[in-house]
Formats: structure tokens, C-alpha cells, sequence
């Protein structure tokens, strides 16, 4: 791929010679593209993995963080467009969701170039996805002790306070824009859609997982996983199995029903 083509909006690893597929992963809330490093080294050869990674964080955490949807799906539709001379699909987990149904069906509307498939993990439907805490109201211990118990960020956080002023800004910025997210109303997408859920996630059920079905008109299932809210960043999980199965089967694989694990 030439230098010329690459942004800091996306994160990338040396990728298959003959990749006849692209990924473009969207992360969650106060995360970012790293994780998702993994992914290519496990997906296989037909697969080139494209991280979305937002202002604020890891590579690009001298950059101010972003407080708009508008802001964040325009920064990445600019990044993407020159890259999708492959087919593609697209992934989200959580906020993750919400930017990839965005950036689907404006790609879909405006440009014609439809994902093969939209992988939704952990997210509420677009008409009820808005940040449940208002962080600006709450001083940085109770910030990080709240997602600590949540399962957001791991314990062992709590003490180390260097680590804590690198995450806080990511995060308040995200739920920022999850907060400010109003989901404007359109036509169905014109793609599939795969629903993933954590069974222990309290804050994302099966039933709102159920309810994204009448935001396509290709088909749609729904997937359980072991673990909480960020399942999709535990191996034992069994999602990249399952989502590397996706991409193997191809747009034949259009299911219509529910699934259920």
C-alpha cells in the first residue's frame, strides 16, 4: 500500500500478500486500534485488518480528543474511502457499534460501497445509545473507580496514576460523543448485520441486541458470548473464531434468523 494512502486515522499491520478481504475494526470507549494487533495475526491470509484509531490515544495521544459523533464518523469516512478497493466488512464493539453502523450506511448512501457484513458487539440499537454516566460531573478517582467496576479497565489501574492521566482524557472525550450522538433516521441498511452480545454484560442484553433487527433489510442473527462488557477482548470468548468464520463464509452466508450460542 503506498505511503501516500495511509493515515493516522487507521491503524495497520503488514498485512496478507494476497488479501482478498478488508476488516475495519471500530473500538470501544476510551480504547483503541492496538488491540486489535491480535486480530490479523489470527485471521489468515485473505484478511487485511484496518483499525480505526481516534485522536487522543496510543500513537496519537498528543492530539485533542474529538467530542462528536459527526466529528469522529466524518474523520474516519475521509481516512477509509481511498482504502476499500477490496471488499469489506465492518466491526464494532460498543461505541465502536454506533461509528460503524454510521460509517456503513454512509459509505452504503452516499458512495455506494456497502460492507459485506456490519458486526455489531455490545451496543443498543442507534435510537437508544447514549452514554449512561455524565463524566464531566465526577472527579477523576470516581471516573476510573466507576470503570474499573464495570470491567472497563482492569484493577490493577487503580494504582498506577501515570497510566490513569494517559486513559481519562480518551475516555471522557468518548463518552462525550456518545453522550452528543442523536441517530438521525434513514433507510434500513442494505447489508446483513451480526449481532454479538457478552452473557454476564449487564449493560447491553440479548433484547437489545434483538431490536437492531429493523435497522436492515438483509438479514440479520444474533450471537452470545462468555465474559461481560469487553468479551471481545478475551481469547477464551470464542469471537475471533466465530468472526474469522464470518469472513471465510463470505456474503453467501446471509442469515435472515436469530442464532443463538
Amino acid at each position: 500500500m503506498s505511503t501516500a494512502l495511509r493515515s493516522p486515522w487507521l491503524m495497520e499491520w503488514p498485512a496478507p500478500e494476497a488479501a482478498e478481504h478488508l476488516l475495519v475494526c471500530c473500538h470501544h470507549a476510551g480504547g483503541g486500534a492496538g488491540q486489535f494487533r491480535r486480530w490479523q495475526e489470527l485471521l489468515g491470509p485473505r484478511t487485511a485488518v484496518l483499525a480505526l484509531q481516534l485522536p487522543g490515544r496510543q500513537n496519537r495521544w498528543e492530539e485533542p480528543v474529538l467530542r462528536t459523533m459527526d466529528e469522529v464518523v466524518t474523520g474516519a469516512l475521509t481516512a477509509l474511502l481511498p482504502r476499500l478497493d477490496l471488499p469489506y466488512t465492518v466491526f464494532g464493539h460498543s461505541m465502536g457499534g454506533i461509528v460503524g453502523f454510521e460509517l456503513a450506511r454512509r459509505l452504503g448512501t452516499e458512495y455506494g460501497l456497502w460492507p459485506e457484513r456490519l458486526i455489531v458487539s455490545a451496543t443498543r440499537p442507534p435510537d437508544r445509545h447514549r452514554g449512561d454516566l455524565d463524566l464531566g460531573a465526577y472527579d477523576d478517582d470516581h471516573v476510573v473507580r466507576h470503570f474499573v467496576d464495570n470491567g472497563t479497565l482492569p484493577p490493577w489501574v487503580l494504582d498506577d496514576p501515570d497510566l490513569q492521566k494517559l486513559l481519562l482524557p480518551p475516555l471522557r472525550g468518548d463518552f462525550a460523543v456518545c453522550d452528543e450522538y442523536r441517530y438521525r433516521p434513514g433507510p434500513p441498511l442494505a447489508c446483513p448485520l451480526t449481532l454479538c452480545g457478552g452473557t454476564e454484560d449487564d449493560g447491553v442484553v440479548e433484547a437489545d441486541l434483538e431490536d437492531w433487527r429493523e435497522y436492515t433489510r438483509a438479514g440479520w442473527e444474533r450471537r452470545m458470548f462468555p465474559g461481560r462488557h469487553l468479551f471481545y477482548l478475551e481469547p477464551e470468548s470464542g469471537l475471533l473464531p466465530f468472526v474469522a468464520q464470518l469472513l471465510s463464509d463470505g456474503p453467501a452466508a446471509q442469515r435472515p434468523q436469530e442464532e443463538q450460542s
